[in-house]
């Protein structure tokens, strides 16, 4: 997009001048040790001994930094090129962090404690320009959705689930089975669409905020160079690099995790008792209580009726109508607390079960997707954004250096 191209241009013009500016500096250093040495006088020795220790502290730094990314002058010095040489590695870490430190039942469990999942849910439906973002998405995949459902039997098989819905045991088995009907005619990819889209719209939206967060997590000292900036922009730039590559593929590794994600738990639901008693008694819960059941009576033959006419017109009476109904539920969920404590016990503990039992799967999509980057295009990237406070350390190391060894070639003069 133009916005990350020109911030991309920004940081390597960035990181060319300060790369400058430190190369400049050890030369200047080079050069003034150069004549120090053919000059006499105890003045000199000062000057040789500052630039001389300075140019010891800038190789090295030079060398420290360089090492990072690669190898100093391509020579495979060992522990060089750290970042090409661990890309797997680093790529496993972070999977196995996000899903030790974020998806782990008990921490997950902790989180959702303190949040009101039902009300803010009520909430973000009773808001007419959510709704209309939630119709839009789901009627933007309905054809492809309807295309799978145009058979009579599958219609008359959900039919027939759905008068039974709120107390069949075999419920969760029923949805399971058509999780996987969905996934093996890759009927699923639209819905993955439309949510990469709602990330998308969601990644703007939230930028600002996540830019806050970013900075209120960050050391004063970075701030003070910038390097929460920075970070901001590498993780907004890598999550929307993310979501294009996934969009623009219908091969990419991560499309086929969220399908085996899904078919394993539509295997679970299937074959677990435990994670289909949870669902049948989530849904019991949800679709027995009079607003929801009278509501989805009234609604479910016209909406499937008025679906294909009204998908494809952004205008569509179809389109009002479905952002008007979410509206309206928003509002019923709002006004009844009953629903709205029955709804937060069940989706705390089912996302508590659904973490820890797929915690792992979402480690392995993590690891899978960095390991699928190209080493050089990961380099180049951090490179980009970590680079130019890196080349302060080339400055600091030449500056620093040359303090030391006029400190020491003084302590030297005293002590002779």
């Amino acid at each position: 997009m133009p916005a990350n191209q020109t911030a991309a241009q920004q940081n390597t013009a960035s990181l060319t001048r300060m790369r400058l500016l430190a190369t400049a500096l050890l030369l200047a250093m080079s050069a003034l040790y150069v004549t120090a040495v053919l000059q006499h006088g105890p003045s000199w020795a000062y000057v040789r001994a500052f630039s001389e220790a300075a140019m010891v502290g800038g190789l090295a730094d030079w060398f420290a930094v360089t090492a990072i990314f690669r190898h100093p002058f391509g020579l495979p010095i060992p522990h060089t090129a750290v970042i090409p040489r661990n890309k797997n590695r680093i790529a496993d870490a972070l999977g196995e962090f996000v899903a030790v430190n974020f998806l782990a039942p008990a921490v997950v469990a902790a989180r959702l404690e303190r949040h009101d999942l039902a009300t803010a849910l009520a909430r973000q439906m009773a808001e007419p320009h959510t709704a209309r973002r939630i119709a839009d998405g789901v009627i933007d995949a309905a054809p492809s959705i309807l295309d799978l459902l145009d058979d009579d039997v599958v219609a008359d098989f959900l039919r027939r689930q759905l008068v039974e819905f709120s107390h069949d045991a075999r419920l969760a088995s029923t949805i399971g089975q058509g999780i996987k009907l969905l996934t093996d005619q890759g009927r699923h990819q639209a819905v993955l669409d439309a949510a990469l889209l709602e990330g998308w719209r969601a990644l703007e939206d939230n930028e600002a905020a996540i830019r806050a967060e970013v900075s209120a997590r960050t050391n004063w000292l970075l701030r003070l160079i910038s390097i929460d900036t920075r970070a901001a922009d590498a993780l907004i730039a890598g999550i929307e690099e993310t979501l294009q590559e996934i969009f623009r593929d219908p091969h990419h590794p991560a499309r086929q995790r969220v399908t085996d994600v899904l078919h394993r738990f539509a295997d679970q639901l299937q074959s677990d008792p435990q994670m289909r008693a949870r669902v049948q008694q989530i849904t019991a819960d949800i679709l027995t209580h009079p607003a929801v059941a009278s509501y989805l009576s009234s609604l479910g033959k016209a909406l499937k009726e008025m679906l294909r006419g009204g998908a494809t017109a952004q205008d569509s009476a179809l389109r009002e109508a479905f952002a008007d109904a979410i509206t309206r539920v928003g509002h019923a969920m709002l006004d009844d607390e009953d629903v709205r404590v029955t709804l937060n016990v069940r989706l705390r503990a089912l996302l508590v079960e659904v973490s820890g039992r797929h915690g792992g799967d979402v480690s392995r999509l993590i690891s899978d997707t960095i390991r699928s980057w190209d080493t050089a295009t990961v380099v180049t990237k951090l490179e980009q954004n970590v680079g130019r406070d890196l080349q302060y350390i080339r400055i600091n190391g030449t500056l620093i250096g040359g303090l030391v060894g006029l400190a020491i070639h003084q302590l030297t003069v005293m002590l002779t």
